[in-house]
């Protein structure tokens, strides 16, 4: 359905001018676009459903500012993608309260994903390959934010508002989907081995 409407939509904009060629490229922009904001407005409802609209926002800054930089799984389909990100994003706002209850299992578990982001960041994708340089930058950039991340989360800790959980969520959302993705390279290159 969602490629479908893509194809569509690409049709009106080659025939009207605003897309010129390589309609395959604006089908799978547009695939993208629709499937991320399905998946934001799902999210949306069930934080609007469950009272956690600023909880979900401040997940979402924080998910995306690490996911960008470290990278990740991908899912082969956009409809698994949708149902990927959607749970971590539901998970995630149900493991906010463990965070609220129990902080200090923020610090180890700040220390496993500064560990992941030190070592793994950004993660390699074969469609998406990087220089040493782009490399050095990425994993700079991840770390940066994983540092002014996890210092506003302290602030918001000892202010005693609740919103650090969130951040300490979207930090674990993105490093999760990074070990998916080096779990799954790893099977690749042990298939590899066996074949």
């Amino acid at each position: 359905m969602i490629h479908r409407l893509s194809e569509l939509l690409t049709q009106y904009f080659m025939k009207y001018g605003q897309a010129t060629d390589k309609a395959e490229v604006y089908i799978y922009g547009i695939e993208c676009f629709i499937s991320e904001f399905i998946g934001n407005l799902l999210l949306l409802i069930v934080a609007i459903l469950w009272h956690q609209i600023s909880a979900m926002i401040i997940w979402t800054l924080s998910f995306f500012l690490i996911r960008t930089q470290l990278g990740g799984f991908h899912c082969k389909t956009h409809f698994s993608c949708l149902c990927l990100s959607t749970s971590i994003g539901i998970f995630s706002l149900l493991i906010n309260r463990f965070w609220l209850y129990h902080p200090s299992f923020c610090i180890p578990t700040y220390i496993a994903c500064l560990f992941i982001i030190y070592h793994f960041a950004p993660i390699r994708h074969p469609n998406h390959p990087l220089s040493a340089n782009q490399i050095q930058h990425a994993r700079a950039k991840c770390l940066r934010n994983f540092f002014v991340l996890s210092v506003l989360s302290v602030i918001l800790y000892l202010c005693h508002l609740p919103y650090y959980s969130s951040i300490c969520s979207g930090i674990i959302g993105s490093c999760i989907l990074a070990l998916m993705s080096l779990k799954k390279q790893f099977l690749t290159k042990t298939d590899m081995l066996i074949l």
